[in-house]
């Protein structure tokens, strides 16, 4: 019985990832460390801001209610920080040499 919730578990939580709106190809981590400090899963969104500065845009998940911050702090990689309840949920980045409307 354990074993099919928790199989149950694992093919909903693909399906939620695989409706996500992020570009191919990137890499997920669990901090990262902005000019102000440090931010890690779990943060809420005010520290991130606080620590990071304004994101260059903000956006919403179609499937599960959350907000994603949008940054760039340099010229090579976006970072995509996505919220759930307020609480920091996933880091995401990408390279910028991939057709992503976010590098431009």
């Amino acid at each position: 019985m354990i074993h099919k919730m928790l199989i149950g578990i694992l093919l909903l939580s693909f399906f939620f990832l695989a409706g996500m709106k992020y570009p191919p190809n990137g890499t997920d981590s669990n901090s990262y460390r902005c000019i102000g400090g440090l931010v890690s899963i779990g943060d809420r969104m005010p520290d991130l801001i606080e620590t990071c500065g304004e994101p260059i845009r903000e956006d919403q998940q179609d499937i599960q209610p959350g907000r994603i911050l949008i940054y760039r702090f340099d010229q090579s990689r976006v970072y995509y920080f996505e919220f759930l309840n307020d609480r920091l949920s996933r880091i995401y980045d990408v390279s910028c040499l991939q057709d992503n409307p976010d590098c431009e």
